[in-house]
């Protein structure tokens, strides 16, 4: 697949799993819509590699690369983010967060979906 497909692919799965997580979370699946969270933000995580003509193939990769893209725009917003769907991530596994915490993640990738899908212009 090319670059250009699989931009489209990232970003068609970005926002596939940003409407489950909704769906998810009207549902009260509170586990499973963290899951989808944590999902659309490394699925824009490789969106954006494929635009910069780059590619991640791990978990940490994708850790690497929003790390890289904070210091490139000079927000360290990027890393309370990580850190949060990384705590998302958790979640799926673990269902320990509580149903405000989740809603508040998603609320925040849903933000930073957005500042970020503008600034590439994706």
């Amino acid at each position: 697949m090319q670059k250009n497909g699989q931009l489209k692919k990232y970003l068609f799965l970005h926002q596939k799993y940003l409407n489950d997580a909704e769906e998810l979370l009207g549902k009260g699946d509170y586990a499973q819509a963290s899951e989808k969270l944590w999902g659309s933000t490394a699925t824009l995580a490789k969106a954006i590699a494929a635009f910069k003509k780059k590619q991640i193939k791990s978990h940490d990769g994708i850790t690497f690369f929003l790390t890289t893209i904070s210091n490139e725009l000079k927000d360290k917003n990027i890393l309370n983010v990580i850190l949060m769907v990384n705590g998302l991530h958790q979640n799926f596994y673990e269902d320990t967060l509580t149903p405000e915490a989740v809603m508040q993640g998603a609320k925040v990738v849903k933000q930073f979906s957005k500042r970020l899908r503008n600034y590439f212009g994706l």
